[in-house]
C-alpha cells in the first residue's frame, strides 16, 4: 500500500460490511486471552518485519480520528488496536477477537466480551470502552453508511456485555459495531459521551454538534502521551524509519503470539522492493507493478500469496461535466477500444489480475451461475466495433481526432493518483490505447493525500477507480461501489453525475437502481438474487463504470529469514487490507520463529 485512510486499508473506501442478519451466534477459535508474562506466548522470541509507508512527521496519536493515525489503518493493526470480531471471507463466520461471542438475533445484536483484558494503561477492557467507541463512530459515519445508520443504540449491560439494537437486519448490518478499532474511554471518554448525547439527539454527520466535535478532536494529538492500546503488541520504540512493538502482557491473545517483537519498517512501493530484495522484512502488502514482481522472482524463501480480489481497476466517466458520457454507445465504444489483458499485464504482472467472465459488475465469484440463461455482451478489443458504436453516437473521426455530435473536439485527461503504481500504470495504459484509436486524452497523477475528495467532488475527466466490490465479500457491495461511491449527485460532491433512480435500458426498459439495490441488500434471498441479476444486466448494457480488469490481492513473504512459514491458513479468502489474514494467523500462533 502506498497511503491509507479509513476506507480500504490502502484507498479509503468507508462502508465495509459484515456477515448477515440471520440469528447468528459465533464462539472463538482463539484460546485464551491474556498473557501469563510479558514474554508472550509459550516460548516467544524473535521478531516479525513488516514494511509500511507511515511518517512520524505528521502522523499521531489520535485514535479518535479516522486519518493520519499513526499505524491503525494498516493491516499490522489487529496486532495493537483489536476490534470486537473479524470476519473469515470464506465461511463469512465472525471470529471473535476483544469479544468473546457475538450473536444477531434479529434486530439485536449481543457482544460478550472476553474478561481480564488490560489496556496499556493496566485498567480492563469493558463494555464501556465498547459503546463509547461505537457512539463515536456513528456520530461521525457518512450518512448512508451501511450499519451505522440503522443503528439505533448501544448499552453496557455490564463490564463485560453490551447491546446493540437496530432499526432493521440485514446482511452486513452489524458489520459497523463489530469492525470498530476499539477505544479506551480513559483516554477518550468525554468526546464518547458528547458523541452519544448527540446521537440520541437525532444528530449526523455534517450537523452543527457533529462538525463542533469533530473540530475539537482534531485539535489533541496526544503525541506527548504514550499510545494506549490492548492488543497482544505493544509501541516499544517510536523512530522515523522503524517502529518496534514488544508483547503486551495482558493484551488480548499475548500468551499465544510466537514472536517476542514486531518490528514496522518504513518504505513505500519502491522501498519495500529493496527491502524484499536485502530480506529485511519478512511480509509486504505494498502493490506492486508488473517490473517490481519481477525484480524480486529470484529471493531466496520468497512467497507470493494469492487471494482471488473481489475488487478491481476501472474507469469513472465524469457524465456531470461531459454530457457525452450519458450516451452507453460512447461508454460501450471506449470498452471495445481497451486491450484489457495488456493493461492488466502492465499494472499488475502476470497472476495480479484476471478479466472477468462476465462484465456484469460482479467479481467472478458472485457472477458464477446467477447469469446462465442471459446473453451478455463481452467486452474485448474490436476498434471496428467501437468506431461504429461512435459513429452510430453521432460521433465523427477527422485529422485532429474524433469530433462529438455538437462538432466540438473529444478532449479527456484521465487521473490516477501519485505513488498508487497500479492506478498509474492503468490510467497510463488507457489514455495510451484510447490516443492510438484517435481520441484525444492524455493522462496525468493527482496527490495521494486527498484523492477521494477530488473524486467524490468530480473534479476530474475520467478518473482511474475501483469497480466491483472492494468492501466485503457481499453482493450487495458490487452496487454501492458502481453505482453509489463517488456519485453523491450533490451540489458540493456530483461525483460521477450518474443519474441512478430512471436508467434506461435496452432488455429492461426503465430500471430504478436505487430500489433495486436496496432489494439486493434487504430482500428475501429470492428477491435479492432476482435484483443482482437485474443489476449485472443494468452494468453490462450500460456500463457505469468501465471495468479493466479483477485484482488479485497479492502480498508477499520470505520465509526462512527470521519467520519460519507464512501462510493464511483457513483465511486464505481473507482481504489483505480488510481482515488480514497474516496478521489473525501470528495473534493465534499460526505463525512462527526460526
Amino acid at each position: 500500500m502506498t497511503s491509507q485512510r479509513f476506507e480500504l486499508s490502502r484507498r479509503n473506501l468507508m462502508q465495509a460490511v459484515g456477515l448477515g442478519a440471520g440469528a447468528v451466534a459465533t464462539t472463538s477459535v482463539l484460546g485464551a486471552c491474556q498473557a501469563d508474562s510479558g514474554d508472550g506466548g509459550d516460548g516467544a522470541s524473535g521478531k516479525f518485519v513488516y514494511v509500511y509507508p507511515f511518517d512520524i512527521s505528521v502522523e499521531h496519536y489520535n485514535a479518535a480520528l479516522n486519518t493520519g493515525v499513526l499505524l491503525t489503518a494498516a493491516p499490522v493493526a489487529e496486532l495493537f488496536i483489536p476490534r470486537c470480531a473479524i470476519l473469515n471471507w470464506e465461511t463469512h463466520e465472525w471470529v471473535p477477537q476483544l469479544a468473546e461471542s457475538v450473536t444477531l438475533d434479529g434486530t439485536t445484536l449481543t457482544i460478550k466480551l472476553r474478561s481480564g483484558i488490560k489496556w496499556t494503561d493496566d485498567a480492563d477492557v469493558t463494555a464501556k470502552d465498547v459503546v463509547g467507541t461505537i457512539y463515536l463512530q456513528k456520530l461521525n459515519a457518512a450518512q448512508g453508511t451501511i450499519g451505522w445508520d440503522q443503528l439505533v443504540s448501544a448499552t453496557a449491560d455490564d463490564d463485560t456485555t453490551v447491546t446493540v439494537t437496530y432499526s432493521e437486519a440485514f446482511t452486513g448490518v452489524e458489520h459497523g459495531a463489530l469492525k470498530a478499532q476499539v477505544l479506551p474511554y480513559a483516554r477518550y471518554g468525554a468526546w464518547m459521551d458528547e458523541a452519544q448525547g448527540l446521537v440520541e439527539a437525532g444528530e449526523v454527520q455534517g450537523g452543527p454538534g457533529q462538525v463542533t466535535l469533530a473540530e475539537k478532536i482534531a485539535a489533541e494529538d496526544f503525541l506527548d502521551e504514550d499510545f494506549i492500546t490492548c492488543g497482544a503488541y505493544k509501541f516499544d520504540q517510536i523512530g522515523e524509519t522503524v517502529i518496534t512493538m514488544s508483547v503486551h502482557e495482558g493484551g488480548l491473545f499475548a500468551d499465544q503470539v510466537k514472536f517476542s517483537t514486531i518490528e514496522v519498517q518504513k518504505g513505500d512501493n519502491a522501498a519495500s522492493v529493496q527491502l524484499l530484495l536485502s530480506s529485511a522484512v519478512d511480509y509486504s502488502t505494498q502493490v506492486l507493478g508488473a517490473t517490481d514482481r519481477s525484480t524480486i522472482a529470484g529471493v531466496e524463501g520468497l512467497k507470493e500469496l494469492s487471494t482471488p480480489g473481489y475488487d478491481g481497476i476501472g474507469l469513472m466517466l465524469n457524465q456531470d461535466r461531459f454530457p457525452e458520457f450519458a450516451d452507453t454507445n460512447v461508454r460501450k465504444a471506449f470498452m471495445y477500444v481497451f486491450d484489457t489483458e495488456v493493461i492488466g499485464e502492465i499494472a499488475k504482472g502476470a497472476g495480479g489480475y484476471y478479466v472477468p467472465a462476465t462484465y456484469t459488475g460482479l467479481p467472478d465469484p458472485h457472477a458464477e451461475g446467477l447469469f446462465d440463461d442471459v446473453e451478455l455482451e463481452f467486452y474485448a478489443t474490436d476498434h471496428a466495433k467501437a468506431t461504429s458504436l461512435l459513429e452510430e453516437a453521432g460521433w465523427a473521426k477527422e485529422s485532429d481526432g474524433w469530433h462529438k455530435p455538437d462538432g466540438d473536439l473529444a478532449e479527456y485527461t484521465i487521473i490516477g493518483v501519485e505513488g498508487w503504481t497500479d492506478f498509474a500504470l492503468s490510467g497510463e495504459q488507457a489514455a495510451g490505447q484510447l490516443t492510438e484509436f484517435g481520441l484525444n486524452v492524455t493522462y496525468e497523477n493527482v496527490p495521494a493525500d486527498n484523492p477521494w475528495g477530488i473524486w467524490g467532488a468530480g473534479d476530474f475527466d475520467i478518473a482511474v477507480r475501483q469497480w466491483a466490490n472492494p468492501f466485503v465479500p457481499y453482493v450487495y457491495g458490487s452496487w454501492q461501489m458502481t453505482w453509489f461511491t463517488d456519485n453523491s449527485q450533490t451540489a458540493d460532491a456530483m461525483g460521477m453525475g450518474l443519474p441512478t433512480g430512471a436508467v434506461e435500458t435496452t432488455s429492461l426498459g426503465t430500471v430504478n437502481v436505487d430500489d433495486l439495490y436496496l432489494q439486493s441488500q434487504k430482500g428475501t434471498e429470492e428477491e435479492q438474487a432476482e435484483a443482482n441479476k437485474t443489476l449485472g444486466i443494468v452494468f453490462n448494457e450500460t456500463l457505469p463504470r468501465l471495468p479493466l480488469f479483477l485484482n488479485q490481492r497479492v502480498s508477499y513473504a520470505v520465509e526462512g529469514e527470521r519467520v519460519n512459514t507464512i501462510d493464511p491458513g483457513s483465511y486464505e479468502l481473507n482481504d489483505i487490507y480488510f481482515d488480514n489474514p497474516i496478521m489473525v494467523r501470528i495473534l493465534e500462533g499460526g505463525i512462527e520463529p526460526v
